[in-house]
C-alpha cells in the first residue's frame, strides 16, 4: 500500500469518526424570535420580566420581545392580528372576545389574586375587618370601568352600603389622600410599599376580600395552539422556571426587577415583592382555577360585558400549565 493510500484511508477514517462524534454532540438550541404584547411595564408583570432577564426563555429557545400596547384590549387585538404571538393581560378579554366571534385561550395565570390594598394616611382610622366597616368613608380608585373602580363599587354593594368612590387617574391617588379628598385610595405595588415608607398604613386587602381571582393571564388563539402547540409548551416552560426563581431566590429577582424599575428604590421593590409574593398575587404555579375564574367572569356580567358565559374550559386551556408544572421546576 502506498504512503498517499495510507494517509487517505487514515484521513476519511477521522472524518467518518469526526462525523459520528458529532452527531452524539448536543447541538445548540436554534432561537425563535416571538413578541409577548403588554398593556404597558407594571410590576406585578414580574414573572414575564425575570422569565425574559434570567435567560429562562432563551433556555427554551425562545428570544422574547415584550411590546406595550397601551390597553388590555389592544394587547388582545394585537394577538388577534398575528403582531404578537402571546398576551399578558385580562383574561376575561378572551371570553368577551370568543362572543364577539374571534376565539382565544387563556393558557397560563400570571396574576392570580385581585392586587389592591386600601390605604390611609390617617393613623386613626381602624383596620376595615368586614366590608360594613367602609361606611362615612371616601374611597379613591381608577377611574371606572376599570377593575379596582368595579370591585370597590361591589364591596360597598355587598355590604349593604351606597359606593362613596371617587375616581383619579393612575398616578393621582397619592394626591387623593394627601389633599383629603378620600379617605381610603385603592393602589397597586409598588405604590403601596411606597406609601407605607411615608408613613401610610394598609386598612384592607382585595386579595382578602375576594380571594383567588383571575386578574392576568396569558392569551393566545386556537389557531396558533393549534399550529404550534411546542411554543406554547417552551413559553409556560420558561414562566414556570420564573414563578420558582422568584419564590426560592427573592433577591437575585430582585436585581432584575431593579434593572427594569430604575425608577424604583430598591428597599421598596423589596417590600413590593415581598408582599405580592406572600398573598399568592405572584401565583405558585400557571394554572387558572376555576374559582378565580369564575369570580373574574361574574364581574363581567355584573358590568355588562358579557350575559351568558360558556364553561370555563371552553376559554381557558390548561395543559401547557399543567405540562410546565410537571416538566419545567426549579428546586433549588
Amino acid at each position: 500500500m502506498s504512503r498517499r493510500t495510507w494517509f487517505l484511508l487514515i484521513a476519511a477514517a477521522c472524518v467518518i469518526a469526526a462525523f459520528f462524534a458529532w452527531n452524539k454532540w448536543p447541538r445548540p438550541t436554534p432561537i425563535k424570535q416571538i413578541t409577548i404584547a403588554q398593556s404597558g411595564d407594571f410590576f406585578l408583570y414580574a414573572p414575564l420580566y425575570v422569565a425574559t432577564d434570567a435567560g429562562f426563555f432563551r433556555e427554551q429557545g425562545l428570544e422574547v420581545n415584550i411590546v406595550s400596547t397601551g390597553g388590555d384590549e389592544k394587547t388582545w387585538a394585537a394577538v388577534l392580528s398575528g403582531s404578537a404571538q402571546f398576551g399578558i393581560g385580562d383574561p376575561t378579554f378572551v371570553a368577551i372576545s370568543e362572543h364577539r366571534g374571534q376565539p382565544g385561550r387563556i393558557i397560563a395565570s400570571i396574576v392570580n389574586g385581585v392586587p389592591f390594598w386600601g390605604i390611609t394616611f390617617n393613623q386613626k382610622m381602624a383596620t376595615i375587618k368586614d366590608p360594613k366597616d367602609l361606611k362615612g368613608h371616601v374611597v379613591g380608585t381608577f377611574p371606572a370601568p376599570s377593575t379596582a373602580y368595579t370591585l370597590q363599587k361591589k364591596m360597598f354593594l355587598d355590604a349593604g352600603l351606597q359606593p362613596d368612590i371617587r375616581e383619579g387617574a393612575f398616578g393621582t391617588i397619592f394626591a387623593m389622600l394627601r389633599t383629603g379628598q378620600v379617605d381610603i385610595g385603592l393602589e397597586l405595588e409598588p405604590n403601596v410599599s411606597q406609601a407605607l415608607s411615608e408613613n401610610a398604613k394598609i386598612v384592607y386587602s382585595m386579595k382578602d376580600v375576594y380571594g383567588p381571582f383571575a386578574i392576568t393571564g396569558l392569551s393566545a388563539t386556537p389557531a396558533a395552539l393549534k399550529s404550534d402547540p411546542n411554543l406554547a409548551k417552551h413559553v409556560t416552560c420558561g414562566l414556570q422556571m420564573s414563578l420558582d426563581y422568584i419564590r426560592l431566590h427573592p433577591d437575585r429577582a430582585l436585581e432584575i426587577l431593579n434593572r427594569r424599575f430604575p425608577e424604583v428604590k430598591p428597599e421598596i421593590a423589596k417590600a413590593a415583592l415581598s408582599r405580592v409574593s406572600e398573598e399568592g398575587i405572584i401565583p405558585v404555579d400557571l394554572g387558572v382555577k376555576e374559582d378565580a375564574w369564575q369570580k373574574a367572569i361574574s364581574l363581567r356580567k355584573i358590568v355588562g360585558d358579557l350575559e351568558n358565559p360558556l364553561p370555563m374550559t371552553s376559554y381557558v386551556d390548561d395543559s401547557f400549565a399543567d405540562w410546565a408544572s410537571s416538566n419545567c421546576r426549579i428546586t433549588k
